[in-house]
């Protein structure tokens, strides 16, 4: 490794980096801090029980979401960080245009299966009338969810995370304050309201998302040959990666949903949401290093892959580390903040918090992954993962209620970063912990 290449590319690509991980972590802290106003409002407004409604009824469009993309939105920001990065504008568009589409049409055919699977399972457990009252209005919510999503990542693949994070985070989060605090001005404020509001931000966020997107990119309808069996080809595998991905993120929640009771998930939803917002420095950072993973293995630029993952592990963990500091020192005095039930989330907190430290400090592993064309390396370490979940919520939420779902999450969560971190040191032979060598890929 000579001089010249840590003095000048690396040093424009380190500020390029800089400038768009700033501002990309500006917007997460935003969404982050609207989100968490957001459980604020609720759990003063409807409760332990009706904020618990809200976070099944939110977990649930994520899920049905989620399979609809059918991993559209990593296929999107992979092939247009390379057209964008081989300057291919039309490429750009076509990719652009065939991804949401699909997703569009996908979202469209997941309604009826999703209706019928929610109003059967015993979603809510004695609450379970209520909760199929607001199914409904998450059929509404699930096309633009799902959309969106294709639609940030998208933003990210031409360099701007920002707007990504804005669109996804921001956005839709302002317009839901906004309605809640007009319901509740009103007396209105039911989970049948705040769910309606839920539907109708995210529909605007799309639409806003899209207008933003032809402004952004110049000749936006121009068409290429991109073949769109070589997008579902790869885009497809990548959704059992971000299915299981889900099934580690939201099995907590529908364990607690079924076998517990609703009170229960929203302690554990406002501990789990409070945990998981120091992990926006991980999100923001990986908005800006995620297209260039793809970018640099294109060109066969390892050396500058190797430094990019191990400079942006370490940001994240210095941005991240004094939060998580807080969460695990003074756990009940930000769960009182909610309401005195919402203490007893008080370990969950802790252990949600401990587990967010060995999440935020190994780095962006999925993606590096998922990038370099290791997906099913990390899809078989997901399904070990989300066994173990599942395994560990089914024991233990009985008997420990929400306690039991955070032991749970906190030990598959760490358990999936440490193989991860395995797998990208063995496959690729880069230690995105190895701190002491932010500057070299020695």
């Amino acid at each position: 490794m000579n001089s010249g290449f840590l003095t000048s590319n690396l040093r424009k690509l380190a500020n390029r980096n800089a400038i768009g991980a700033a501002t990309a972590l500006t917007m997460q802290v935003a969404g982050a801090a609207l989100s968490l106003l957001i459980s604020l409002l609720l759990a003063k407004l409807i409760g332990a029980v009706g904020l618990g409604l809200y976070f099944l009824s939110v977990t649930s469009t994520e899920i049905f979401s989620t399979i609809s993309r059918l991993g559209l939105e990593t296929s999107a920001l992979k092939f247009i960080s390379i057209a964008n990065a081989s300057g291919e504008p039309a490429t750009v568009a076509t990719v652009y245009r065939k991804c949401v589409g699909i997703a569009t049409v996908s979202a469209a055919v997941m309604v009826l299966p999703a209706w019928a699977i929610l109003n059967w399972a015993p979603i809510g457990a004695s609450h379970h009338t209520e909760f199929t009252s607001l199914v409904p209005y998450l059929m509404i919510a699930l096309i633009p969810v799902t959309v969106l999503s294709v639609q940030t990542e998208s933003f990210k693949a031409i360099g701007r995370p920002g707007t990504a994070v804005f669109a996804q985070a921001v956005l839709p989060q302002s317009v839901l304050l906004l309605l809640i605090v007009v319901l509740a001005l009103q007396n209105r404020i039911t989970a049948t309201s705040v769910l309606a509001s839920y539907a109708t931000a995210f529909l605007l966020a799309m639409l806003l998302a899209f207008l933003r997107w032809v402004f952004s990119v110049k000749d936006v309808w121009r068409t290429s040959s991109f073949s769109t069996a070589v997008l579902l080809r790869t885009s497809l595998p990548i959704l059992i990666v971000t299915s299981l991905n889900l099934v580690m993120a939201w099995t907590d929640t529908f364990v607690l949903g079924i076998l517990s009771t609703p009170d229960q998930v929203g302690v554990y939803g406002v501990a789990l949401r409070i945990s998981t917002t120091t992990a926006f420095v991980l999100i923001a950072v990986n908005s800006v290093v995620a297209p260039q993973f793809a970018a640099l293995h294109a060109s066969g630029e390892h050396s500058k892959l190797e430094v990019l993952a191990r400079r942006s592990s370490f940001w994240t963990l210095v941005g991240a580390s004094p939060l998580i500091l807080i969460f695990m020192i003074f756990p009940s005095q930000i769960l009182d903040l909610f309401g005195e039930q919402f203490v007893a989330g008080t370990w969950s907190l802790r252990l949600l918090a401990l587990a967010q430290l060995v999440n935020v400090s190994t780095g962006q592993l999925t993606s590096l992954l998922i990038m370099t064309g290791h997906e099913k390396l990390m899809r078989n370490n997901l399904i070990f993962s989300a066994v173990l979940n599942l395994a560990g919520n089914l024991v233990l939420v009985p008997p420990l209620g929400a306690l039991g779902a955070a032991i749970s999450t906190a030990i598959s969560l760490s358990v999936m970063k440490i193989i991860a971190w395995w797998i990208v040191r063995h496959k690729l032979q880069i230690n995105t912990v190895g701190y002491l060598k932010l500057y070299s890929s020695k």
